[in-house]
């Protein structure tokens, strides 16, 4: 590449729309979910890689961490911190989606709704897309961060 596409990647405001555009996918997809968590707990289920004492906990688990990662995200508040997780749950559904397809098993996505799409390979590369975006947003966002906003240094505490 040359330099000025590296630093057209590397600017910090391309970073800022893609942390926008994940906290809204993220709130978003958190929302169905936190209101019907049996639903949820039956996707869960259907993946078949989860043991059954596990699903119940996460399907009233997960949403609530994909709505506070959201917040935070797009709050400005803990960047870092909120792109590693969702880095990391985005990282879990992948593996889930590529062990359910090569296994066959016909089941949902339950990413946004109960009943919907099947998953698919595209919804691997949809995964792997959104796990690059937030490494990028993890790696070179620098703008408008609330939590810097009301963040005490040492020095001023006189400490």
């Amino acid at each position: 590449m040359t330099g000025r596409a590296l630093r057209m990647l590397a600017h910090p405001g391309l970073a800022l729309i893609l942390r926008l555009y994940l906290a809204g996918v993220f709130i978003y997809a958190s929302l169905y979910k936190i209101n019907f968590p049996a639903e949820f707990a039956d996707n869960i289920a259907g993946y078949l890689i989860v043991p059954h004492w596990l699903v119940n906990p996460l399907a009233v688990f997960m949403p609530w961490l994909e709505l506070v990662s959201g917040l935070f995200l797009l709050a400005g508040v803990r960047v870092r911190a909120a792109s590693l997780v969702i880095a990391g749950m985005l990282a879990m559904f992948t593996v889930a989606v590529i062990v359910a397809l090569l296994q066959d098993t016909p089941i949902n996505c339950g990413c946004f709704q109960s009943v919907g799409e099947a998953i698919s390979w595209w919804t691997v590369l949809r995964d792997l897309v959104w796990l690059g975006m937030s490494v990028h947003v993890y790696r070179y966002d620098r703008l408008v961060h609330l939590d810097r906003l009301f963040m005490v240094k040492p020095e001023e505490l006189g400490l």
